[in-house]
């Protein structure tokens, strides 16, 4: 395949071919639904494609040359291998490059668009138009492709089979649980290089630019998908959403705002309480590829494993959540500057909210407070939930003895009520009996967590 305008020679002969036959519903769909963001160019070079292809018949439609098609579409050699990458991004056009007796030939193979129903089932297309022609004329358009049902039955009843209905899923006890000791796990780092996120697959989903132009803002990237917890997928529709139109670069204001909007109140579709009910479970997707050490308590349990497998924004949203109130832009900035500065891995970012909304009672995170909270961790090397749960109970208790030092009555301070789950107990111990973290089950039972 020609990579570049320098490989591109228009003296090479070529032939046209379709992979299947193009209906003029086809057409329409490619007018009304790629023209957007496919550009004019791109679209007169696929009409040119098709319509040569069609007076030919079955048989390929054969040049000596580029040069018709330069000049009957008026395109430069880079216009032409601009659109013709454009159309083979959107999986309309294959180019083959070869050889037919002793002579380098090109060989365009054209492909059917997708129909209207499958374009607006695809995330990624049916966001590019959506991001290209605006809310108003994206509704127009999917309104034009509705297909209208008949009418409905008298007494109508919904009688289709749902999957459980028909495949028994196996049990999860008959597959052997195995535990790997990984040397490197010992001493987990907060960087980017342990994600599971391929970065580089996600950069080809993208449209509307380049992989060097998304490589630009790698950093930018990686640090919202550690933040919001996403896939390659969302990213890509994130990104692609997010793409100025004028340099092709990202946006970061509108990216930046489109995951705030769109991700603060996404759902989960597996509530974290149904996480009791699996065996030891490795986390794959937060930066301490740990495994999760069982307390012989359910209820502490949950709290790490929401630490672990929540991202921040996830995590502290079904905490303001749970107390009827709201992530704020200023929490949302610091959290993205933990990540940025990587000095604590997610699971001790997660317990480090806990702590000041939870076990502190603050109705939302205070700068100061998070900064030398977050510093003196990072000093002490926390890295883990179990880790961070260890400091908050000796920071509580060494808070508590002096608290109980006696004072002179015109000194006395008040004493400060400590939390449920440190009373009683050495700042050594792990284990914690059910009052001790009752209210914290009761906040985080309803935690939901990533597939």
């Amino acid at each position: 395949m020609v990579d570049s305008v320098e490989n591109f020679q228009a003296a090479k002969p070529l032939v046209i071919e379709q992979s299947s036959s193009i209906q003029p519903e086809d057409l329409s769909v490619l007018f009304n639904l790629y023209l957007p963001f496919l550009g004019p160019k791109a679209y007169a070079l696929y009409q040119f494609f098709y319509e040569e292809k069609k007076g030919v018949g079955q048989a390929p439609a054969s040049f000596q040359n580029h040069y018709l098609i330069l000049d009957s579409l008026s395109l430069s050699a880079p216009d032409f291998v601009r659109a013709r990458k454009a159309l083979e991004g959107l999986g309309l056009l294959k180019s083959y490059q070869g050889q037919q007796m002793g002579k380098e030939k090109m060989r365009y193979l054209l492909q059917k668009p997708l129909s209207a129903a499958d374009f607006f089932k695809e995330d990624l297309l049916s966001g590019l138009l959506f991001h290209y022609v605006g809310e108003e004329r994206y509704l127009a358009l999917a309104k034009r492709y509705q297909q209208t049902a008949g009418p409905s039955l008298n007494s109508e009843q919904d009688i289709s089979a749902s999957f459980l209905s028909v495949f028994d899923l196996p049990e999860r006890s008959q597959k052997p649980g195995v535990q790997v000791n990984d040397q490197a796990a010992k001493n987990p780092q907060a960087d980017f290089s342990q994600l599971t996120f391929d970065f580089d697959g996600m950069a080809e989903l993208v449209h509307g630019t380049t992989v060097d132009k998304i490589q630009k803002a790698r950093e930018l990237i990686l640090t919202q998908q550690v933040l919001y917890g996403l896939n390659e997928v969302e990213m890509a529709t994130a990104l692609t959403r997010s793409i100025n139109l004028d340099d092709h670069e990202v946006n970061k204001g509108s990216f930046l705002a489109y995951l705030a909007q769109t991700w603060a109140s996404k759902k989960q579709n597996q509530q974290l309480a149904d996480i009791e009910k699996s065996p030891t479970v490795v986390s794959e997707t937060q930066s301490t590829a740990q495994t999760v050490k069982r307390t012989g308590n359910k209820k502490l349990d949950v709290l790490y494993r929401a630490a672990n497998e929540l991202s921040p924004i996830d995590f502290i949203g079904q905490i303001k959540q749970q107390n009827s109130g709201y992530v704020t832009q200023n929490e949302r900035r610091m959290l993205n500057d933990l990540v940025t500065n990587r000095i604590l891995p997610v699971p001790a970012i997660n317990m480090l909210t806990y702590l000041i909304l939870v076990d502190m009672d603050e109705a939302d995170l205070k700068r100061n407070l998070l900064d030398t909270i977050a510093n003196s961790w990072a000093k002490a090397g926390v890295r883990t939930a179990e880790d961070a749960f260890a400091a908050i109970k000796a920071h509580n208790k060494k808070s508590k003895e002096r608290t109980n030092q006696p004072k002179s009555n015109w000194n006395r301070q008040p004493v400060k009520k400590e939390p449920a789950f440190t009373s009683n107990e050495a700042a050594s111990q792990q284990q914690v009996d059910s009052d001790a973290v009752k209210d914290a089950l009761k906040l985080m039972k309803n935690y939901k967590t990533k597939d």
